[in-house]
C-alpha cells in the first residue's frame, strides 16, 4: 500500500513539475506576470518527485520494477547481440608462415633457439631447440604457436605436433615439452583463456620432462 502511495505521489509530482515549468517559461517569454510563482512550484514538484521516487524505488515494489527492467534490458541486449552478426575473419597466411612469424617475434623465448617446421599431408610439426629457456617459457610458446596455427589456413592438417628440446651439448638434445593437438580439438579450444597449466588436460597427447 505504501509503495503504491509513493508511486502515485511521484507521478503526480512529475506531471505538476512539467505543467508549472511550462507556465513559468510561458510567462517568462511573453513578459506577462503570472498569478502564481510557477517557478517555485516547479522546483517544489521536482523535490517531491525526487524524494518520493527514491522512497518508491527503495520499496519492495520499486525494487521489483527495477529487477524486471534490468531483466528486460539484458534480454533486449542479448537479442541485439545475436542479430548483429560479426563478419567471419578469413585466414590468409599459411600455417608455416604464421608459426614462423610467431617464433620470430615471441617474447616467451628469451634466448637463441633453432626451430624446424615440417609438414606432411596430415600433420604439421614444430620443433624448437635451445639451451637456456625454461619449461614455462616452452609452455607459453606452445600456447602462442596454437594461436598462430588457429589464425592460419590450417584445415589441410589433421594433427599438430609441438616439440621443445633442450640442447645438452655434444650434438645431443633432450625433449622437455611435447604436445599433440588434433584439428577437431584445436577448433573447440578457446585459446584466449588457455593457461599453461591446462595444456596437459587439453592436449590429445602431452609429455613434460620433470
Amino acid at each position: 500500500m505504501i509503495s503504491t502511495l509513493f508511486d502515485v505521489i511521484t507521478k503526480l509530482s512529475s506531471y505538476a513539475m512539467v505543467i508549472f515549468f511550462a507556465m513559468f517559461v510561458y510567462f517568462k517569454v511573453t513578459g506577462k506576470h503570472g498569478k502564481y510563482p510557477y517557478g517555485k512550484y516547479a522546483l517544489i514538484s521536482l523535490v517531491l518527485m525526487a524524494v518520493f521516487g527514491t522512497l518508491f524505488f527503495n520499496s519492495p515494489k520499486g525494487k521489483e520494477v527495477i529487477r524486471k527492467g534490468n531483466a528486460e534490458q539484458a534480454e533486449q541486449a542479448e537479442r541485439t547481440e545475436k542479430s548483429v552478426k560479426k563478419p567471419t575473419k578469413v585466414p590468409t597466411k599459411s600455417t608455416e608462415s604464421a608459426v614462423k612469424h610467431k617464433l620470430d617475434t615471441t617474447h616467451a623465448l628469451l634466448f637463441d633457439h633453432q626451430d624446424q617446421l615440417r609438414s606432411s599431408k596430415s600433420a604439421f610439426t614444430v620443433q624448437v631447440t635451445d639451451k637456456r629457456d625454461t619449461t614455462e617459457s616452452f609452455k607459453l610458446t606452445t600456447v602462442a604457436i596454437l594461436k598462430a596455427i588457429k589464425d592460419s589456413k590450417y584445415d589441410q592438417y589433421e594433427r599438430f605436433n609441438i616439440i621443445f628440446n633442450r640442447n645438452v651439448g655434444n650434438g645431443k638434445k633432450q625433449t622437455i615439452v611435447r604436445s599433440t593437438f588434433t584439428k577437431q580439438n584445436l577448433k573447440k579450444l578457446n585459446l584466449n583463456k588457455l593457461e599453461t597449466t591446462q595444456l596437459k588436460s587439453k592436449a590429445d597427447h602431452y609429455y613434460e620432462n620433470k
